[in-house]
């Protein structure tokens, strides 16, 4: 595989491309290889991809799209360079599983099949703010759930009651995150659990201050280290990503596409979703990443459904999972917040969609989160029982797109709700949700089980 250095070389050597520049030409890379390889949402009410040549053919485009393009260094403004034999070969010798964890806490994270019959492996929150006072207690609520195989962590404005400006600040709230992670980890009884870095920000001092086997990050704990939108990267990132190889612990990266910006609509989104977590595997040794394609309007929480985004997004996975070695990860990202029915049927659909495409489960969290006001472990514990459900049903693509189209219908005409703060709805003492929430979970669970969801 191309080495780290041979991309440190590059974003120092490469062609100079202004960034205006890059991103028309992003653009019209993009739209050619829409045509070319004849990738059409088909329409109507279809969630998931069941055209079974679709997925390799955007899986060439996205190939091709590498091989035209390569990757923008936003730092020196120079393009890296990918040669398309260089590229296919990193594919192919990149794992499908990463091991996690120490003792008991160990875990395994693994590449899913379509319509996979195997549980898939949970982070089941935070990548969302929290205020310092509650965040041990919150870590420890997210690391009691059973199923979750790693935690991330969160970002904060003020840390000891000082604003957090400047890298001196920056690089103690780092620790000091650190710190809160494997305190909330310990009381959970699972020392061992990995965690993973948020970063404060992305300067290389902020990412590698961390490193600590004994009060922060271990060997066998994890780092974001994310791809931007558009096919570009960072030089600091890449200094954190050469420290953080030889260091031994794993990465994850931000991989999915963002339809309505430079690579245009759905069609466009699905090149930039393949392409973008190869992107990042060969830039930063990222090897899980939350993969697909969102909209801009979705994230800015002013539609809850949009068309073609969901079927956009299985296109997405379902050629990463058939053609390379990438282990997804299904961001479930409701437009309405926590403690509301809308959210817990918005996290439903998309964990049906995650279980039939090969997506693992990452972190449910409103998509224009405030400070306490992201998640609550509910959700988290409601997309393990949504998905467990379709596998155990055993659901294939064809009949997850049927209930997924029957629960679409009941967001007819309807706005994102607002939603709670998390110790407004969730008892954080006692691990569970106060009766009001836990009154709404049980009126949607009983809304999914009169459309057949066998759940218990």
């Amino acid at each position: 595989m191309i080495s780290l250095l041979d991309i440190a070389e590059r974003i120092q050597t490469g062609e100079k491309v202004e960034e205006k520049q890059w991103d028309m030409e992003l653009f019209k890379t993009i739209s050619s290889l829409v045509k070319k390889y004849g990738i059409e949402f088909p329409g109507g009410d279809c969630f998931i991809n069941i055209d079974n040549s679709l997925p390799e053919r955007a899986f060439e485009a996205a190939i091709e799209c590498l091989e035209k393009l390569g990757i923008y260094c936003i730092t020196t403004k120079r393009r890296v360079k990918l040669g398309r034999e260089e590229t296919l070969r990193a594919i192919r010798e990149a794992p499908s599983e990463i091991l996690m964890g120490e003792g008991r806490d160990r875990r395994v994270w693994r590449q899913r099949k379509i319509e996979g019959r195997e549980k898939l492996n949970v982070c089941p929150g935070h990548h969302t703010p929290y205020t310092e006072e509650i965040a041990p207690l919150v870590v420890k609520n997210f690391a009691q759930i059973t199923r979750a195989d790693f935690i991330e962590g969160f970002n904060f404005s003020k840390v000891d009651g000082r604003e957090i400006i400047g890298p001196p600040m920056e690089v103690y709230a780092s620790r000091r995150q650190m710190g809160w992670m494997r305190e909330g980890i310990r009381k959970a009884g699972r020392p061992g659990m990995a965690i993973v870095y948020y970063p404060i920000n992305t300067r290389a001092e902020d990412l590698i201050c961390v490193m600590d086997p004994d009060y922060g990050l271990r060997r066998t704990d994890g780092i974001l280290l994310s791809l931007l939108p558009d096919l570009k990267m960072e030089q600091d990132m890449l200094s954190a990503a050469i420290v953080y190889e030889e260091y031994g612990a794993f990465k994850i990266s931000g991989s999915f596409a963002m339809a309505g910006g430079f690579c245009g609509g759905v069609e466009g989104a699905i090149i930039e979703g393949i392409a973008k977590p190869i992107a990042a595997m060969i830039a930063y040794r990222d090897y899980i990443h939350y993969t697909g394609v969102e909209h801009i309007h979705m994230l800015n929480a002013k539609e809850i459904l949009l068309p073609g985004v969901n079927w956009a997004r299985s296109v997405v996975n379902q050629a990463l999972n058939r053609f390379t070695h990438t282990i997804c990860m299904r961001w479930v990202i409701p437009t309405s917040g926590p403690g509301t029915e809308l959210n817990l049927l918005e996290i439903a659909m998309q964990s049906i969609e995650a279980a039939v495409n090969g997506m693992n489960l990452y972190a449910p969290r409103h998509c224009r989160t405030a400070i306490n006001h992201g998640q609550t472990p509910l959700e988290a514990e409601w997309m393990i029982e949504i998905a467990d459900a379709v596998i155990e049903q055993e659901f294939n693509r064809e009949t997850a797109s049927v209930l997924i189209t029957k629960i679409a219908e009941l967001f007819e005409n309807k706005t994102p709700q607002e939603g709670y703060s998390i110790t407004e709805c969730y008892d954080l003492i006692h691990h569970r949700p106060n009766p009001d929430y836990e009154k709404v979970y049980n009126n949607v669970k009983s809304q999914l089980k009169a459309l057949g969801l066998k759940l218990f």
